[in-house]
């Protein structure tokens, strides 16, 4: 069950308020045996009223349910949000990899393949909001280009000159390329972040997929962005074909629990399909809830310690 929200307060374990009602009730209903009971069955009535009292009895409850009443609602974790964003945003980023390789050059779609990955650059760094971002580039090989920052400027001065022959080393080494992403990821200490592939799904192999799937089985996400015409274009290049592998893209955005979009002729990306608000709040993330709600447990606890030394209290005059 997700966390209830109560006006301020969210309970981020709900399951555990059905024990506490549970419990409550059980506490009204049935009050306490009279303490000592066991003691008047073996003694005399005028030494257990010496010792006892014969008209004391337990009128408030049973105190060992109602403090474990207590406990199950400090377990429920009731918690108020941080008002301080400041706190948790450090934690989640956004990286763009892009294909730089010779294959981007092609113009099957308007104006090309490269232009079209600028724009789509360009609209990544306005959605990122208050997120860093980072830019890898490759071919051959791979570089980052601009390290993960609050400031865009870095990134949409490097994303406005990406060009084909920034990489001397031609060739297209998304696994590589993957395998980079993942140390940026580890160095910027991100407990959650967003890959985007920017490419015409050249370089996609088994080692791209299986670097895909590392990336989602550390909680992060890769999707896709393809530019580029699923059919044999006219301008194909001499070494390769140069038609997107749709279903390959498909498999390397499942592997990295995300999804791929193609640009249409005009290189423009439908970016609603991928929902780039999802990450907007910290609290979908379980890593990150002790930075993002501070727990009240600790007040329910101390309500119960009374209830402890009522219990402690009686035991004693038994």
């Amino acid at each position: 069950m997700s966390s209830i929200h109560l006006g301020d307060l969210v309970l981020l374990r709900p399951l555990w308020l059905i024990a506490a009602i549970v419990l409550m009730i059980a506490a009204i209903r049935w009050h306490r045996v009279p303490m000592g009971s066991d003691w008047k069955k073996v003694l005399s009535a005028p030494v257990f009223n010496y010792l006892h009292g014969a008209d004391r009895k337990d009128t408030k409850g049973n105190l060992p349910l109602w403090a474990a009443a207590l406990i199950s609602l400090a377990l429920a974790q009731p918690a108020i949000r941080k008002t301080d964003d400041e706190t948790w945003r450090h934690s989640i980023g956004w990286i763009a990899v892009v294909d730089v390789s010779r294959s981007m050059t092609l113009d099957d779609i308007v104006p090309y393949r490269l232009s079209a990955a600028r724009e789509a650059l360009a609209t990544l760094s306005r959605e990122s909001g208050a997120r860093p971002i980072a830019l890898v580039v490759y071919a051959g090989d791979a570089y980052l280009v601009a390290p993960p920052a609050f400031d865009k400027s870095m990134f949409d001065e490097h994303a406005a000159l990406l060009a084909y022959n920034i990489i001397p080393t031609d060739g297209s080494n998304l696994a590589r390329a993957l395998s980079l992403t993942s140390s940026v990821v580890a160095d910027s200490q991100f407990v959650r972040s967003r890959i985007f592939v920017l490419s015409d799904t050249g370089g996609i192999n088994q080692s791209a997929i299986a670097a895909a799937g590392y990336l989602a089985n550390q909680g992060h996400r890769l999707d896709v962005l393809l530019f580029g015409s699923s059919e044999n274009t006219q301008k194909t290049l001499a070494e390769t074909d140069a038609s997107l592998r749709i279903n390959d893209a498909r498999l390397l955005a499942k592997a990295g629990s995300g999804i791929s979009v193609q640009a249409n002729p005009f290189g423009v990306i439908d970016f609603d399909k991928l929902n780039l608000r999802e990450q907007t709040s910290a609290s979908t993330t379980s890593e990150l809830h002790a930075l993002v709600w501070q727990n009240q447990s600790h007040w329910l606890l101390i309500l119960a310690l009374p209830v402890f030394l009522l219990m402690f209290n009686r035991g004693s005059r038994v």
